[in-house]
């Protein structure tokens, strides 16, 4: 377990990925898809081993974004085998490599806070696995927005749908860009103010730390994507486009220390 390493799952993720995107340039080539459903499997088993391998209290972001991409690369399996006829994987998979290179970036830096009391510890806990989870919510949301504005120009250029790339329906793409974002509304949320409390008992961080303003802003985003569906009865492309601004927020927010500085322990620190 311990010899499992990020290049054995990214790789089979990596393959997965192009044969599922040859199976749908090539649909004659039957054998395309079992290999598509077995590379991300033993890709999800290496990634599996990956993170049980080093369950660690003080792994950071690294471990977190892995997490994450566990969950999102878990679903890309399940919709593969669910919807049979459907490109489900060729969206997912990215999603789940660039979760993975982003990850593999801070493998090793500082961890988490340490924690001084159970409660101190409840929080720190509580504050990561919620952003987490919110974050599957903004991925699942992302994906469905970019087949949602595929199938829209398909359907523009008035394309033939029973042919060639298979995607869901607009009404069921829609709905779920609808339901990861008011998932990952009230996650998200709630693990920023966890950290919110964190950060008033500490003073290792500043109120304009990039990565709470970033946090913060995505939170904002989320309220004008629901404000636009539920008040304003938005629907279609506009919608879609907010969600993948979501995504990009999120990746900002996750990776900020990269290019701004800032002196959040849980991504390294600057």
């Amino acid at each position: 377990w311990h010899r499992t390493h990020v290049i054995c799952f990214a790789a089979s993720y990596a393959v997965a990925w192009l044969a599922e995107l040859v199976r749908w340039l090539k649909p004659t080539w039957k054998p395309l898809r079992w290999l598509m459903l077995g590379c991300t499997a033993a890709g999800l088993l290496a990634h599996t081993l990956f993170l049980a391998a080093r369950w660690t209290p003080n792994a950071g972001q690294g471990r977190s974004l892995l997490w994450l991409a566990w969950i999102v690369a878990f679903l890309g399996l399940y919709g593969a085998m669910h919807y049979k006829r459907v490109a489900w994987t060729l969206f997912v998979l990215p999603v789940v490599l660039a979760l993975v290179g982003l990850a593999s970036g801070w493998w090793g830096e500082h961890g988490l806070p340490e924690a001084t009391g159970p409660a101190d510890r409840w929080l720190i806990t509580a504050h990561v696995a919620l952003l987490v989870l919110g974050g599957v919510g903004v991925c699942v949301s992302f994906i469905a927005s970019v087949m949602y504005l595929v199938q829209a120009w398909r359907l523009r250029h008035k394309q033939p749908l029973g042919e060639g790339l298979r995607l869901l329906s607009l009404e069921r793409l829609e709905r779920m860009i609808r339901h990861g974002v008011a998932w990952a509304f009230p996650l998200w949320t709630a693990g920023v103010v966890m950290g919110m409390i964190l950060l008033w008992q500490r003073e290792e961080l500043t109120w304009w730390d990039p990565k709470v303003v970033s946090g913060a802003l995505l939170i904002v985003v989320f309220a004008l994507l629901l404000d636009l569906r539920y008040r304003q009865h938005e629907r279609g492309r506009r919608f879609a486009w907010g969600a993948i601004l979501a995504f990009v927020l999120l990746l900002v927010a996750l990776s900020i220390e990269t290019f701004a500085p800032s002196w959040h322990r849980f991504g390294g620190g600057s």
